[in-house]
Formats: C-alpha cells, sequence, structure tokens
C-alpha cells in the first residue's frame, strides 16, 4: 500500500539530513509544520536528483594555511600571488577594483595600517585564503560572477576581502583573502561544518548564474579518496614523485571506512524504500536511480571485517531496495551492476 505524501516527505527530511549534512545531524522533520516538511522535501529531492545526476561538485578549500598564520609578509607575497604581482585585476569587498603594481602596493598598506591592522608578523592566522573552483569547461564568467555574491553573503559584514579570477589554468577558479577580524573585532574561526555551508551556498549561486553545481560531501557518493595537494600536482607535472604520497591503506583504515559508510547506506536504503512506496511516478523512478547509484559507488573492500562476508555492489544494491522486475515501476530489478 503506498505510503501517504507527509510521510514519506518526512521520512526525506530525515534520512536527507543524515546523507548530506556533514557532521551528521539529528532531522528536523519533527520540529517542522507540514508546509516546512513539504519545502524541505522538495530540497532534499532536489539534492537527490542533482547527485543522481552526478551533477558537478564546486571546491571550496583553504589554502596556505600555514603562510596565513605569519603576518603581513605572507599576506603581502599571497596577494602578489593572486594577482600575478599587480597583472590580473583584484576586486575589493565594496566592489572596486586593483590592478597594477602601484595599485596593489597600495592595497597591502591599506591592509596593514587600516581598521585593526596586521602586523608584519603574527603568531595568529590574520586572513584566510580560500580556494573557490570548478571542473574544465564551466563558464568562467559564472564561476567569477557566483565567487563576488558568495563573497558578499557569507562575509559581507565590513570585513575586508579581495579575490581574483585566474583564466590560465583548465579549471575556472577564485582566489579570495578574506581578513580574520571584522569592524567589531569578531575573528573569523570557520570550522568543518562552516566550510560544507561554503561549499553548499557556492553552489547555489553558481545555480543562480545557470551553472549546474552540488556540493555533496565525498562520503554521501561513496568516495574515499582525497584530492591530491596541490603542491603534489605541481610536483607530479614537474615529472617529480612526492615523498610518501603513494600510501596504501592498513586493514584498520579501510575497516574504519566501511563502519563510517554503513550510514551511508542506511540513508540511500531509507529513502528509496520511502520513495517506492509513493503514489507519484516519479518518485518511484527515482527510487529505482537510487539503487543503481548505489550499486556504483566507487566504494570498494579489498578484505573483510573479522566476522563478516565480503561485500559487493550487487549486494549493496539489494539492501537499498529489494529486486523487482519492472525498473520504472519498481525498486530494482535483479540485475548485476
Amino acid at each position: 500500500m503506498p505510503y501517504p505524501k507527509i510521510y514519506i516527505d518526512a521520512l526525506l527530511v530525515n534520512w536527507g539530513d543524515r546523507l548530506f549534512q556533514e557532521p551528521l545531524r539529528h532531522a528536523r522533520a519533527l520540529r517542522l509544520s507540514h508546509a516546512g516538511i513539504r519545502d524541505e522535501a522538495a530540497r532534499v529531492r532536489a539534492r537527490i536528483d542533482r547527485t543522481l545526476r552526478r551533477t558537478p561538485e564546486v571546491m571550496v578549500k583553504i589554502t596556505n594555511k600555514a603562510a596565513s598564520a605569519q603576518g603581513m609578509g605572507a599576506v603581502r607575497r599571497h596577494l602578489r600571488y593572486i594577482s600575478r604581482n599587480g597583472r590580473i585585476e583584484l576586486e575589493d569587498q565594496n566592489g572596486d577594483r586593483i590592478a597594477g603594481v602601484y595599485a596593489l602596493r597600495d592595497l597591502t598598506k591599506t591592509w596593514q595600517l587600516g581598521g585593526w591592522g596586521i602586523p608584519e608578523t603574527s603568531a595568529r592566522r590574520e586572513v584566510f585564503n580560500i580556494l573557490l573552483s570548478m571542473p574544465p569547461g564551466t563558464d568562467r564568467q559564472a564561476v567569477r560572477n557566483a565567487a563576488r555574491d558568495f563573497a558578499a553573503q557569507e562575509f559581507g559584514d565590513g570585513r575586508a576581502y579581495v579575490f581574483a579570477a585566474h583564466d590560465d589554468e583548465a579549471h575556472p577558479h577564485v582566489h579570495l583573502s578574506v581578513q580574520v577580524r571584522a569592524p567589531d573585532g569578531h575573528r573569523l574561526n570557520p570550522r568543518h561544518k562552516e566550510l560544507q555551508r561554503w561549499r553548499e551556498r557556492f553552489a547555489e549561486q553558481l545555480r543562480e548564474h545557470g551553472v549546474e553545481a552540488n556540493a555533496t560531501p565525498r562520503r554521501a557518493r561513496g568516495v574515499t579518496q582525497r584530492y591530491p595537494k596541490p603542491a603534489v600536482v605541481h610536483m607530479v607535472a614537474r615529472g617529480e614523485t612526492p615523498r610518501h604520497w603513494v600510501q596504501l591503506p592498513t586493514d584498520a583504515q579501510r575497516d574504519a571506512g566501511w563502519v563510517a559508510h554503513g550510514g551511508v547506506f542506511s540513508a540511500w536504503r531509507e529513502m528509496a524504500y520511502a520513495m517506492a512506496k509513493s503514489r507519484a511516478r516519479e518518485d518511484r523512478a527515482m527510487a529505482v536511480e537510487m539503487a543503481y547509484f548505489v550499486g556504483a559507488m566507487p566504494v570498494q573492500r579489498d578484505r573483510p571485517v573479522a566476522g563478516r562476508t565480503q561485500d559487493t555492489g550487487r549486494e549493496r544494491l539489494d539492501r537499498v531496495a529489494p529486486a523487482t522486475d519492472d525498473r520504472t515501476d519498481g525498486v530494482a530489478p535483479d540485475v548485476e551492476r
């Protein structure tokens, strides 16, 4: 018998929160009105749809973490780098453009002496350097515009910042340098959850500018491998082999990864079960695609955990949804993926 729509929507909010929020948190469904559950479920459906279609994922990361804590000397060097020593135009929080060596010099003096000021050397972080990036082929102007709107939304409290768009590499990306202290003295101190929020907001701004973008945690897509650091990429491009780069995971690391992904499989499974019981054909079709998506996840296991058997993609698919013979109306056909 089909489930009531409000029940399916509540389950989506519940398990969507657990799947897409990092770190995992309790669901909000019990605290929302019926209208709130409906609206939130629509957002979860849209996010699931983007994930199933493998919409390009945004990258937002803090760079030069060590250098950022060394005061104005390090800040000056980074501003020279992202502006290519004045050859690439910078844009500040007021929309003013900074181009040329002399304008760059004026900017660094303003940052050093204005407001709270930045000492030449410091034991505390004075500026956060943030990289906003998208895959090759993404519209570069849209990435720049989205970065501008993201910075205004996230740091538009009077905090000083500048950004530069780099068009000389395959990946369209923007370097954003943000002063740690706001005019009221409040210090920026992003944690892991803030970084995920930044990814989500940057993806939202990209979609506002007509670019398909998503911001899901890696684990929700079954991805366990991190991207190599920029320094490693440049070393490989020069033909060098970084020391300690290629390291096979230990058995304990593999087992820990599978324990962590157990919650991911549970979330996908529960959402697929719920949508398979929907009266809406679109929901039932999405349940099928969710099952195939999990079955094709790149997570692999090289050895069984003690007391458990080897886990295959087929078994993961079967756990997400029971097999049927109808791909469109059932939950998952009984085939090997």
